[in-house]
């Protein structure tokens, strides 16, 4: 499940950081669109809307070839610093569960940033070498954070989007929604995301995947709404 768009919300002040970081640090591509800021990762749109309402922040990852998780951490480490397990210096962290392993950072917005490789993946990248953001292969985590994800999960099931890991059965845990490639994290409000332990706020997200269906649904208890075309999901909220 390919994730082509994510639209996230940003604090006005942090809009400038946020163009150079991405754009001037990382060395995203800058795409344009009027009143947005917006960047190329692999096969995905990474937009922020600035916003005067608060200071919203959000989990998302980037995911990078299998092949290439230690110049991608690298690379990080030159422009970020990567935030350790608590208790720890240690800033790699493995997911045996997901045959993965990853890093996170901070961004400029407050962000959680984090980058990770799926090792049962088959995507690899030709390059060796310093890492460069154009070996990204897209964002393959959102986090979507409402007071009811077993109702928010019926309605993703709906449209054909699965719970693959998590579950809904326990409260105050995480439902992953989708696929390894692709993942909808559905968290309670206040739940601590990785690493920092910081509790999840509703900020609204827009994010658009790939589906099979053309259905619109809201997802209860928030003002996220989905929508479905051939070949895309769109998840909206309003910002």
């Amino acid at each position: 499940m390919r994730i082509l768009q994510a639209h996230l919300a940003a604090a006005k002040a942090a809009a400038a950081a946020l163009q150079r970081f991405y754009g001037d640090q990382l060395g995203f591509p800058v795409l344009a669109d009027e009143g947005r800021l917006g960047f190329g990762v692999g096969g995905t749109r990474l937009e922020f809307s600035p916003t005067s309402e608060g200071a919203p922040f959000y989990h998302f990852a980037f995911r990078v070839p299998r092949n290439r998780f230690g110049a991608a951490r690298e690379w990080l480490a030159g422009h970020a610093d990567l935030l350790p397990a608590p208790g720890s210096k240690e800033t790699t962290f493995q997911f045996p569960n997901w045959n993965a392993e990853a890093c996170y950072m901070h961004d400029p917005g407050g962000n959680i940033v984090e980058l990770i490789a799926h090792r049962g993946l088959p995507d690899e990248s030709a390059h060796s070498g310093p890492f460069d953001a154009t070996e990204l292969l897209g964002v393959c985590e959102v986090g979507l954070v409402g007071h009811d994800p077993p109702a928010m999960a019926r309605a993703l099931e709906s449209l054909e989007v699965m719970l693959w890991d998590g579950t809904l059965d326990v409260p105050g845990r995480l439902a992953f929604m989708g696929a390894s490639d692709g993942t909808l994290i559905l968290a309670p409000p206040g739940r601590g995301w990785m690493p920092t332990g910081r509790a999840a706020e509703p900020w609204a997200v827009e994010v658009q995947v790939a589906g099979v269906s053309n259905t619109e649904v809201t997802l209860p208890g928030t003002s996220h709404r989905v929508v479905t075309v051939a070949k895309t999901v769109t998840c909206t909220g309003a910002l």
